[in-house]
């Protein structure tokens, strides 16, 4: 999947995402940062899916040291869950 057009007209995208041990995600983005992952998460939404597709990224975006790792997986539940669909 071809996510370059997800930056179109955007000039400063930032996004950081941090977890600490007790399992809370913070998610903190700049106004470009927050339409990128908006228009990704669209893309995905929006378009064939297959499970195992998944993508890895820098939890800090531009951040190319190596640091912490945000990944996607496409995937089938694999635990029981509540039916939000009613």
């Amino acid at each position: 999947m071809d996510f370059r057009d997800t930056y179109a007209g955007l000039e400063d995208v930032w996004y950081k995402i941090e977890a600490n041990t007790g399992g809370n995600i913070t998610l903190r983005a700049n106004a470009d940062g927050f339409e990128h992952l908006a228009r990704y998460f669209l893309k995905m939404a929006r378009t064939a899916k297959q499970v195992g597709y998944h993508a890895h990224h820098n939890a800090e975006f531009g951040r190319r040291d190596g640091g912490s790792e945000f990944t996607v997986i496409l995937t089938e539940h694999d635990e029981p869950r509540t039916n939000f669909s009613k």
